[in-house]
């Protein structure tokens, strides 16, 4: 899935981006969307019943909206577990509830190797007549899409058989 945002010409722009133990990470930044990348967004977001919290934009993806502050974009699955080691994050336990601020991991195993598709910070929970509370995830989509809010399993055709793993930061 990385190799493709490479293929198709993403500017070699980075910016310095360390974990906490000081590792650097490598990352570049996209060029804003042009009116066919506008449209395909909208195209994805028509089907669901997301909150759009931000238009179509380049510079960063949903790596760089939640480790990044926004300012750039991360492709690495090396970085990403470094990022996870090296920030102190740990896979929540079964019997824990999520919190805002929680972050959720859409991805895929494929032959025993991890392949990361996603990952989207909780911003609330719903409470549900059945089964509890129910996260709901602030996401880019992608390096050019805007920024949306949906319920964890309301996401694009893309990552609806992911693996959901939801990580904290919390001791």
């Amino acid at each position: 899935m990385f190799e493709l945002a490479r293929l198709v010409g993403t500017p070699p722009k980075e910016i310095i981006l360390q974990t906490r133990a000081g590792h650097s990470i490598p990352n570049t930044q996209f060029c804003e969307p042009d009116a066919n990348s506008r449209a395909r967004y909208d195209m994805i977001r028509k089907p669901h019943s997301w909150i759009h919290r931000k238009p179509a934009c380049g510079v960063y993806n949903c790596f760089g909206l939640v480790w990044a502050n926004r300012r750039t974009a991360i492709y690495d699955e090396q970085s990403i577990s470094q990022i996870l080691n090296d920030d102190g994050y740990r896979k929540l336990r079964i019997d824990e509830q999520p919190l805002p601020g929680d972050i959720v991991i859409y991805l895929r195993y494929c032959d025993q190797v991890r392949d990361t598709y996603h990952v989207g910070l909780i911003v609330y929970l719903i409470e549900q007549r059945i089964g509890g509370k129910v996260p709901w995830v602030l996401s880019k989509w992608d390096g050019v899409s805007g920024e949306d809010i949906h319920e964890i399993r309301d996401v694009p055709p893309s990552l609806r058989d992911c693996t959901i793993e939801i990580w904290t930061d919390r001791p």
